[in-house]
């Protein structure tokens, strides 16, 4: 199964957050394609000759990261083999093996396996309660939210004593601060979130002691620990409080983050074929040279002017030949291979490949799911829109991913960032001037925005399953302004 989700990453970047979730069938070997067609406007000069393959791939950085185990903030709280269980156990472990580096690692993991799982679980929680439409429903589901929030990272704490009572390192201590204080940034993320939702609303105020309670009291346990807080006014601090919190939400989710290896697919292929190419070429400036010595003897004037030409289309013969070859491989193989890994156990691989499409080559589905107005339609005539497409395959063994620890993972997501900043360098002003009617002066100004739209197709295979997606992107020399799924 493939699930895919398009959002705005920041001001000049949009994200492909792209789930692939295996067969429950460990033994079976798990395909997914999945081509996007990516839409623009002639009118931003994005072609072939501005927007080569480097360019594109200098503008994507893709990250690779297991799915999150799922639990509801009940699960973590009465699962009794889950996170918190395991995260006991690691801790006995390590307390009755301090200096054992399998033991260390793998309650390094627990550590922020379990940080990891109750960010996802508050998460998914909080936007569920700020879709709410009932009063009743949003604070009996703020208040639940607000009491296992608080029983969890109570239990989560009470772990402190076998810490200290096991004499344990201090590099493994600060490793369970990291968690600690990286699963209270997260409740306070997401209990401003839920105030910020519902703010405005009737009973705001039955809501916001539940969660000023709540955010209170994670403040006073940061304090007790020594752990950063914002201060009002005092920019450098909090410049340098991001940061360490950047650096924590990176070292919390590294465990799910996969090791990569990239190299360029078909490398070997494409040798053999530049042999070949070369070879051919060989083929001929030798039988020029065997006929001509044949009929012209050896040092004349005639045989050095046909050596000469022969060397020439020697020359344009491998480049030709190079240039057929390459053209042809592009179909069957892609621009670059990662072979994914978890703690050196290889899990599959992603090959992906670029390219600029004419509109004869666009399936005749996609097209139609362009569906362009017919003032668009005529513009196409006379210019033309540029279509891009970008293919993924992947391969994943839900075999090898199962071994990875007691938690069960579902699959991988793919998080690719697009940066947009070559789209927007022939971009004309983003307000222009519009004239009204006024009775009084004649007319009278207004502004409007130009924006550009960025259409995107998402063709996902799985299964012998095809199903697709369409969105629409805006955006102008100010960045993107808009994200939105079309039917």
């Amino acid at each position: 199964m493939i699930n895919p989700q398009v959002k705005i990453h920041d001001n000049y970047s949009f994200e492909f957050k792209t789930g692939f979730v295996p067969d429950n069938d460990p033994q079976e070997i798990n395909e997914f394609k999945i081509n996007t067609w990516l839409f623009l406007p002639n009118s931003l000069d994005i072609n072939r000759d501005t927007y080569d393959k480097n360019r594109f791939y200098r503008d994507v950085k893709t990250y690779l990261r297991l799915i999150t185990p799922t639990y509801t903030l009940r699960g973590i709280l009465d699962t009794p083999e889950g996170p918190l269980f395991y995260m006991q156990k690691a801790i006995e472990s390590l307390a009755a093996q301090p200096g054992d580096a399998e033991t260390i690692e793998h309650y390094t993991s627990q550590v922020k396996m379990f940080s990891c799982i109750m960010k996802s679980a508050l998460r998914d929680e909080a936007v569920l309660i700020s879709k709410l439409k009932s009063e009743d429903e949003a604070i009996s589901r703020i208040n639940e939210f607000a009491s296992l929030s608080w029983q969890i990272v109570l239990r989560y704490r009470g772990l402190y004593d076998l810490l200290k009572e096991g004499n344990i390192p201090d590099k493994e201590y600060h490793t369970f601060l990291f968690g600690d204080e990286f699963v209270g940034n997260v409740i306070e993320q997401h209990a401003y979130f839920l105030m910020k939702k519902f703010k405005g609303k009737e009973y705001y105020d039955k809501i916001m002691p539940i969660l000023t309670g709540l955010m209170g009291k994670e403040d006073e346990h940061k304090r007790k620990m020594g752990f950063n807080l914002p201060v009002e006014g005092n920019e450098e601090h909090n410049k340098l409080l991001i940061i360490k919190r950047n650096i924590l939400k990176k070292f919390v989710e590294s465990d799910l983050y996969l090791q990569t290896i990239k190299k360029k697919d078909g490398a070997f292929a494409e040798q053999v074929l530049y042999s070949i190419a070369a070879g051919i070429a060989m083929i001929f400036a030798t039988l020029v040279t065997f006929f001509a010595t044949q009929r012209y003897g050896n040092f004349t004037m005639d045989l050095f002017v046909i050596l000469v030409i022969s060397y020439m289309f020697k020359d344009r013969i491998k480049e030709v030949t190079r240039y057929y070859f390459t053209s042809h491989m592009s179909r069957k193989y892609f621009d670059n291979k990662r072979r994914l890994k978890i703690r050196n156990q290889e899990i599959g691989w992603t090959k992906e490949a670029f390219d600029f499409m004419p509109e004869t080559k666009v399936p005749e589905e996609i097209l139609n799911m362009r569906n362009r107005s017919p003032l668009v339609e005529a513009e196409n005539e006379a210019y033309g829109e540029k279509v891009i497409l970008y293919r993924k395959l992947v391969h994943l063994s839900l075999e090898d991913i199962e071994k990875y620890n007691q938690y069960h993972v579902e699959g991988i997501n793919d998080i690719t960032v697009f940066n947009i900043m070559h789209f927007i360098r022939k971009t004309d002003d983003p307000t222009l001037t519009l004239y009204l009617p006024d009775e009084e002066n004649g007319f009278k100004e207004t502004t409007g925005s130009k924006e550009y739209p960025l259409y995107i197709i998402l063709s996902c295979e799985s299964n012998k399953e095809i199903y697709y997606y369409k969105y629409r992107l805006l955006f102008n020399r100010n960045g993107i302004s808009g994200v939105s799924e079309l039917d």
